[in-house]
């Protein structure tokens, strides 16, 4: 019950809910306030449309994001490792109208876990990944990732299952021992780049608590918003871009802001 109050009240300081909650309350307060309590109406709703304007904005998108997703690169060359686990976050449940399972916007940390699977990179693939109680379907993240690794022609017997984890940390403190129990001197972690920064910090922290500081964490981000253009646009769609709000931007600066609150909170709880 804790984690789904932490996802409802999360909703009121992302950035939508965040600008929803200040004009809300700065009409409230023009309409129903005081002389000065009017004065600070107009400020809370201004103040609310430029949480609105700022977060949609698709260059603020840009800076924030690289600052996550660069953070931590692949190793260069790629070195083999025991074995792979890829976090969960990465597909849609299989659920009515949907006839399989199919990959969410974070369906590549599944391609890429896939990816160094055939290239030989790692001798087996942990899913992590539990049912959060949000409802839709009983299936666990873990079993559907499964389904899409077996589509994707990984053998069943190298493919293990975690589904338990709801969160990042359970991610760590529940597929580290199975890790463990593989006789695993060195794994490949994947997940989206801008999870990336809390994931291997969530996940070495739990390793050396779990005697396990011999252990190899090689980060595998992946799914990256922000890439290295090859190719500009025109000046003024690029200029357009910028200055116009994007529901796009919005939804990836949400996502990046998702990730600063969890550093914040899981620093201040001792996780990483």
């Amino acid at each position: 019950m804790f984690i789904l109050i932490v996802k409802i009240i999360s909703k009121l300081v992302y950035p939508a809910g965040l600008s929803f909650f200040l004009v809300l309350l700065g009409l409230a307060l023009m309409k129903f306030g005081k002389d000065k309590l009017k004065r600070w109406g107009k400020r809370f709703a201004v103040l609310g449309l430029l949480v609105f304007y700022v977060f949609s904005n698709s260059w603020v998108a840009e800076k924030v994001g690289r600052s996550l997703e660069w953070k931590i690169q692949m190793p260069d060359p790629m070195v083999r490792a025991d074995g792979i686990i890829v976090l969960g976050g990465a597909i849609q449940k299989k659920v009515k109208p949907r006839v399989i399972a199919e990959l969410s916007d974070a369906g590549d940390r599944l391609i890429y876990g896939g990816y160094l699977m055939k290239e030989g990179l790692g001798e087996w693939i942990i899913c992590s990944g539990g049912n959060v109680g949000t409802g839709v379907t009983k299936q666990t993240e873990a079993h559907a990732m499964k389904e899409i690794l077996l589509r994707l022609d990984i053998k069943e017997k190298d493919i293990l299952m975690e589904d338990q984890a709801r969160n990042t940390l359970e991610n760590a403190t529940l597929s580290l021992p199975m890790a463990k129990e593989m006789g695993a001197q060195s794994i490949y972690l994947v997940t989206s780049a801008s999870h990336m920064p809390r994931s291997l910090a969530v996940f070495k922290k739990q390793a050396s608590e779990l005697g396990l500081n011999d252990l190899k964490i090689i980060p595998a981000p992946c799914d990256y918003v922000n890439v290295e253009p090859e190719v500009l646009p025109p000046w003024y769609y690029q200029l357009a871009s910028w200055i116009l709000p994007d529901a796009s931007a919005l939804a990836d600066n949400t996502k990046f802001i998702h990730e600063y609150y969890g550093l914040i909170y899981y620093k201040i709880r001792g996780w990483i």
